[in-house]
């Protein structure tokens, strides 16, 4: 049964590096934790590979400096085919985690040079980088959404909670707050009266303003109109 969703041949080709370790009568067997660590980067096949390397290093050193010590030379030939023995258990056991990350790996790389080729195709079609290009239709993107938005003038002593909250600078909990200076004001004069009672800080007042209307508005328009008439007696 297939280990990963690319089939036994696509596995058994890439189990290839195995034989380094079961043919090679542990002379080569760290070739195959140095190349699989490599291909997926994995440091603790690395560290593997070192250890068997060690082993064969010390092997070679060892019995070339005590030629005549035939019972060392027995140790470490003994504790060197132990070593070799140990690396053919070892490499399968780790082939199944190896083929998984091999294959993920590969998909992930091959995710990445589909997204390098859209950039690069987006930049063709449309020139300059492809930052700039996102940059400019998230530019785009806002710009809509703030011509599609249609804010609207609450009176402020008619509106709705819900009516206050939309106004930019109040949100929600501050529009409680309003409901019930209100109630307890018996309604707002000004723009000034409302500043002052909620004691809201200026720039956050501007930000209100364009947004909210009071009863001085309407008394102001009133009186523009009355001292534009001609009084006959």
């Amino acid at each position: 049964m297939a280990i990963t969703g690319r089939g036994k041949g696509w596995e058994m080709r890439n189990s290839i590096w195995m034989l380094w370790a079961i043919l090679t009568f542990g002379f080569l067997n760290y070739v195959s934790f140095y190349y699989i660590s490599y291909r997926v980067k994995q440091r603790k096949w690395f560290f593997a590979a070192l250890i068997y390397s060690f082993i064969f290093i010390m092997t070679m050193v060892l019995t070339e400096v005590f030629p005549e010590e035939h019972w060392m030379t027995d140790v470490v030939i003994a504790a060197f085919l132990i070593g070799w023995i140990f690396s053919i258990v070892h490499v399968f056991k780790i082939r199944t985690e190896y083929l998984l990350r091999l294959e993920a790996t590969i998909t992930t790389g091959q995710k990445a040079k589909e997204i390098q080729s859209l950039k690069e195709q987006i930049t063709r079609e449309y020139g300059g980088t492809v930052e700039a290009a996102s940059k400019t239709a998230a530019v785009s993107r806002v710009m809509k959404q703030k011509s599609e938005e249609k804010v609207d003038i609450v009176d402020i002593n008619t509106a709705s909670e819900e009516e206050i909250a939309k106004v930019p600078g109040i949100g929600a909990l501050f529009a409680k707050k309003v409901l019930e200076a209100r109630s307890r004001e018996n309604g707002f004069t000004s723009l000034d009266h409302f500043v002052e009672v909620l004691s809201i800080k200026p720039h956050l007042a501007e930000k209100m303003k364009p947004y909210l209307a009071f009863p001085e508005k309407t008394q102001t328009s009133s009186l523009e109109k009355t001292e534009g008439r001609i009084v006959d007696f």
